[in-house]
């Protein structure tokens, strides 16, 4: 009985250790192949990114394939994809790599300012040279209050808020670039802000009858949106200037 027991002991520690062996044959094998092969770990898309999309760390799939299945024209670490945008021209499909000329940095977006807008916002454009910055530095993310002076009635000036807590979306020099940008000559051109849809064309009115001047102010730092003045004084006057 003990004779059958040790030959059963013996058999279980050979079939083990072919076991333990067979695996570490097929780990060894699988070992070799990934360095024949130069197996690399990269991203794709884990779903269909829609145009003008964030990447976010939801949006990859790691997935290892040989290196020679890499396109240098393509992103491999997920720090050079994530937060980046899709291009405007089209969708990048699930499983896709992501390549460079899919993606672009924020500041890259020909649109960007666009981006940055809220529900119910758009994206409005001032010329440097026709508003007064009343020697304010203004810098992207600042909120500012718009105010604008109009010629009333007998020629007597009429100053009021009509917006408040405009958002500077973006501000440009004179060859497009922002102001941030390595080859921008640092002059601002152009400041872009987020105003509200109901602002839009009492601002159009007043960039031609009026004067507009931005001003920040303490309270310019919170979190509030841009809001029309609609209590204002300027708001009969430009009006009628609409109709």
């Amino acid at each position: 009985m003990i004779k059958l027991k040790v030959i059963i002991i013996k058999w279980l520690t050979i079939l083990l250790i072919g076991e333990i062996l067979a695996i570490a044959d097929i780990g060894l094998i699988n070992l070799m192949s990934d360095i024949k092969l130069n197996i690399v770990e990269t991203y794709v898309a884990s779903h269909d990114i829609m145009p003008r999309t964030c990447i976010s760390e939801e949006d990859l799939e790691l997935i290892k394939v040989p290196n020679a299945y890499i396109d240098e024209k393509a992103y491999i670490n997920k720090e050079e994809i994530v937060g980046k945008y899709t291009e405007i021209q089209g969708m990048i499909p699930k499983g896709s790599l992501f390549y460079k000329s899919m993606l672009a940095s924020q500041e890259e977006l020909s649109d960007y300012p666009a981006t940055k807008l809220l529900e119910g916002q758009i994206a409005y454009s001032l010329a440097v040279n026709i508003i007064e910055l009343s020697g304010n530095t203004i810098v992207e993310n600042q909120r500012v209050d718009i105010y604008v002076t109009l010629l009333g009635k007998d020629n007597m000036p009429i100053v009021d808020k009509l917006v408040s807590n405009a958002r500077v979306l973006s501000i440009h020099d004179s060859k497009g670039y922002n102001v941030t940008h390595p080859k921008s000559t640092k002059i601002p051109n152009v400041i872009v802000l987020a105003v509200d849809e109901n602002s839009v064309e009492y601002l159009a009115k007043a960039e031609k009858i009026g004067t507009i001047k931005l001003l920040a102010s303490s309270e310019s730092y919170d979190q509030e949106e841009a809001q029309l003045n609609d209590t204002s004084i300027l708001i009969d006057y430009l009006t009628e200037s609409i109709e």
